[in-house]
């Protein structure tokens, strides 16, 4: 269950967690739409493959430090600031989280293009050694009225079916504030560094709906429980496809981006994660 307090009301508090099985038909999606995104996929590598560098900065001028060769011609000036300083800048590690709504309104469509997007992200991010990355997927009320339902298609404890993302598909309802708590404290409770930065990108159509919960109701609890998670040290985007509007992001998400042709998803998605994280 979730916090009362977090809930939208007090009836809808539980929470289901599954973890994914692929089956051959999800493995073979998975490996053709990962092969068709992969120019998208090698553009976010580019872009947003920034943690685990290790810069040193040199700072000149110094009255003490380690002499500097390049002034050694000032000597006999006066000068005293000889000196320099080399400072070492690591990136702190970074926990990611993948959200995919996987609500009936996604459609068919609307889920392969949200399918492709997360795998791409993957793909571009699981490799990185400074990085922790979790993929769920959520519904809502397919077995029980106000449940929400999460899966977990990859995780740091869960990598011996990579390809379990092409099971992916849109199944029922969508509480997407009692999802995004779900997933952050999920990703609290498995994490072994708990001083490290993080990102959550909610991947959907931008219609919170189920079960009590629809129109603004489901916008304010979204919104009340994005902010919640910010409070916490989470920085949150969302990436809407098909169905997004303008309004419904905006009232819902503090950072939104859409995305309305996955070839761009590279470009988009890379600058708003730059923005948002500053690096």
């Amino acid at each position: 269950t979730i916090a009362k307090d977090l809930a939208p009301n007090t009836v809808h508090t539980k929470i289901t967690w599954q973890k994914s099985m692929p089956s051959s038909s999800d493995i073979y999606r998975y490996k053709q739409e990962a092969k068709s995104m992969k120019p998208q996929t090698n553009k976010l590598k580019r872009k947003i493959d920034l943690y685990g560098d290790t810069r040193v900065l040199t700072i000149r001028n110094q009255k003490r430090g380690k002499i500097d060769k390049r002034m050694l011609h000032r000597i006999p000036m006066g000068r005293m600031d000889l000196f320099k300083a080399d400072l070492i800048k690591e990136d702190k590690p970074l926990d990611v989280c993948l959200l995919v709504d996987e609500s009936g309104s996604m459609g068919s469509y609307t889920m392969s293009k949200a399918r492709m997007a997360a795998i791409s992200l993957k793909e571009s991010l699981a490799d990185n050694p400074m990085l922790n990355l979790w993929v769920f997927g959520h519904t809502a009320d397919s077995s029980d009225r106000g449940v929400t339902e999460m899966t977990e298609y990859w995780s740091p404890t869960m990598k011996d079916r990579p390809m379990a993302m092409g099971g992916m598909r849109a199944k029922y309802e969508n509480r997407d504030g009692s999802a995004i708590i779900a997933s952050a404290d999920r990703v609290k409770r498995q994490a072994t560094n708990q001083g490290t930065n993080k990102l959550m990108i909610v991947l959907s159509d931008g219609a919170p709906s189920a079960a009590g919960y629809r129109g603004h109701t489901a916008y304010s609890h979204t919104a009340s429980c994005v902010k919640h998670c910010e409070a916490r040290g989470w920085n949150i985007i969302q990436v809407g496809f098909a169905g997004s509007t303008k309004s419904v992001m905006s009232q819902c998400f503090t950072n939104w981006v859409y995305v309305d042709d996955t070839d761009k998803l590279g470009d988009k998605v890379s600058k708003i994660i730059r923005k948002v994280i500053k690096v």
